[in-house]
């Protein structure tokens, strides 16, 4: 199952978008989306995929995180991952385990040990105590809150 993409900001894309006076369909084919798909974007209606984003914001000359944005201390683990523009199997595969590890660390239902902190830390150059922190977030959230 697709992660959602908590803080996407479509505004914040559109806005870029125009500010570089580019069309979302130079956008899309520049992607190789369809341009209904970007459209779905900017309007909030979908969201893409982190990959994508990532693309999308080197093409823009930003960052992801100047289109996806949740506060510190709201924090799980995987919008650390989303906001270094990686994959769970990119951030698996850098670190030497499994994308589904990466998924059930990312849900809480795994326990993180130190040294995986300390990997998943490096990897996305935060420091350990911010990925404990944001792990011990997920696995505290509420019953029926997505990861």
């Amino acid at each position: 199952m697709r992660r959602r993409l908590r803080g996407f900001a479509p505004d914040k894309l559109r806005a870029r978008r125009i500010e570089l006076k580019l069309s979302g369909a130079e956008v899309a084919r520049v992607l190789g989306v369809a341009l209904t798909t970007y459209s779905q974007w900017e309007r909030g209606q979908s969201h893409p995929r982190i990959d994508t984003l990532a693309r999308c914001a080197e093409e823009f000359g930003s960052e992801v995180s100047d289109f996806v944005s949740v506060p510190q201390d709201e924090e799980y683990l995987g919008d650390l991952r989303i906001s270094r523009g990686l994959t769970q199997g990119m951030l698996a595969s850098e670190i030497g385990v499994s994308s589904q590890y990466i998924g059930a660390l990312e849900r809480g239902q795994s326990k993180l040990s130190a040294p995986a902190a300390r990997q998943i830390a490096d990897a996305l150059g935060y420091p350990t105590q911010r990925v404990s922190e944001a792990y011990e977030r997920v696995r505290k959230r509420p019953r029926g809150e997505p990861a």
